[in-house]
Parts: structure tokens; sequence; C-alpha cells
């Protein structure tokens, strides 16, 4: 049976409320180590991907040209 993301939230604050400072300190560095990690394995994925790699790499020779534009000029577009 899958938890629901509001069930695993209350487990979560039931084990929460009665830890003590340190081990809950801890719980929250190893929160942020887990969502940091989440991110960089997504922009791994990005980065190994030949398109978007392509991309970036055009991206940076635009700006080293002084081609494109700046984020005030895209930013009013928006």
């Amino acid at each position: 049976m899958e938890k629901s993301l509001k069930q695993v939230q209350q487990k979560l604050t039931f084990i929460l409320t009665d830890l003590p400072l340190r081990k809950l300190e801890q719980a929250a560095d190893y929160a942020e180590y887990l969502k940091s990690r989440e991110e960089w394995d997504a922009t791994m994925e990005l980065m190994n991907d030949p398109a978007m790699s392509k991309d970036i790499e055009e991206g940076i020779a635009q700006s080293s040209r002084g081609e494109g534009r700046s984020r005030r000029e895209i930013k009013q577009n928006l």
C-alpha cells in the first residue's frame, strides 16, 4: 500500500516532535542533503543530454560574442 504525501508528512511531524534539538538539526541537515542531491541529479541528467549540452555551449558562445539579450530586456517582455 502506497502512502500519501499527507500520511508521510504526519509521520515525520510525529517523529520530529519528540527529537532533541541536536537530532532535529541532524534530520534537517539530512533533508537538506536529500533535496540538494535530487537537484544535482536533475542537473546531471540535463547536462548528459546531448541536445541540452549543445544549447548551453551555443549560449556561452553567443554570450562571448556579445550576442543575445540582457536579463532586463527579457524581463520587460514577460
